[in-house]
């Protein structure tokens, strides 16, 4: 049996002014991310940084070449693949996302993989609303991308020597999901209208959920940063409506800052009745040290969840509960 790991994080301004005064680095986000043990990971507040400029670990040491997949490059990701690659003898791989304005170089949503052992094989920019009475939605274009990648299956073959004529074997098969990084509305600028921005922007993208279905994959996650401040929140209650299951319905603290304190923003939904997820759980993963945490990482916490391989599959083991 395999998992697959799926991670999100907001990694804060990444390569962005605001985050000068703190200390992030690239080799902090690379540990980190390396202990949190992910495949693929969603990732929030991107900055596109110019695609021309030579990052190098050192002044002296060798060019880094970009791991981006397209034209926008994030040098912090680039050094951030560079060490995963170097400590983990697999190449690493990342997309960053357009927002709503294509010329939008600040606070994208960018996919991170491990490109050994997962492919991005499909993408698709969801056609959201992005306008709705007065309310401005969805500054962070959703879109779905199709990750595939090899995991080990059970099936059933003919077998001459097997008394009922067939056998289970393991194999090899291409396995896919549809995962849509989420960056919703902020609570800045009032927490009570910004609360009906997200619903507007949780209806609209329901509305689309079929049309990835049948274009991407039916293993829907829904990942990322939704600043959705309590569980029964109306955008809550419409990816419910909507077949999907949030992880996060306990509200877990994704979120800490010294000014704003603890809130369960990140979270992650998955198509309900999928048996891939019948075990899938979300994990926040933070250090002991909140304000260290804050200091070197991000505000926010990092989230993951697995899926299991097998059991959409006709496993023979007797079922263990």
């Amino acid at each position: 049996m395999s998992f697959l790991q799926i991670g999100s994080w907001n990694i804060e301004h990444l390569s962005g002014r605001s985050r000068k005064e703190k200390r992030q680095s690239a080799y902090a986000l690379a540990d980190h991310i390396e202990l949190a043990g992910v495949d693929i990971i969603a990732l929030q507040e991107i900055y596109v940084t110019d695609p021309e400029e030579e990052v190098r670990l050192f002044p002296d040491q060798p060019v880094i070449a970009s791991s981006a997949k397209g034209t926008r490059r994030n040098r912090d990701l680039d050094i951030v693949c560079y060490l995963l690659e170097e400590h983990l003898g697999s190449e690493w791989a990342y997309l960053i996302l357009p927002n709503r304005s294509e010329g939008d170089t600040t606070q994208l949503c960018a996919v991170l993989w491990n490109d050994t052992k997962v492919s991005q094989t499909g993408l698709l920019k969801i056609p959201v609303s992005h306008k709705e009475g007065d309310l401005n939605l969805w500054d962070r274009t959703p879109h779905a991308v199709k990750m595939t990648f090899r995991m080990k299956v059970w099936r059933e073959f003919a077998s001459a020597e097997a008394e009922d004529g067939t056998e289970w074997r393991q194999v090899e098969e291409d396995k896919s999901l549809s995962l849509i990084p989420l960056h919703m509305k902020s609570n800045y600028g009032g927490s009570t209208k910004n609360m009906r921005v997200r619903e507007a922007e949780a209806k609209t993208l329901c509305a689309q959920l079929d049309r990835v279905r049948a274009e991407i994959d039916e293993s829907l996650v829904l990942i990322g940063d939704t600043n959705v401040l309590k569980f029964d929140e109306p955008a809550i209650t419409c990816f419910i409506d909507n077949g999907l299951i949030d992880l996060n319905n306990t509200d877990s603290s994704t979120y800490w800052s010294r000014r704003y304190g603890d809130s369960p923003f990140d979270r992650a939904f998955v198509a309900e009745d999928r048996p891939e997820f019948k075990y899938s759980r979300q994990y926040v993963l933070r250090s002991a040290d909140l304000e260290a945490h804050d200091q070197l990482l991000s505000d926010h916490y990092m989230i993951k969840i697995s899926v299991k391989s097998y059991l959409d599959d006709g496993d023979p083991r007797p079922a263990l509960g």
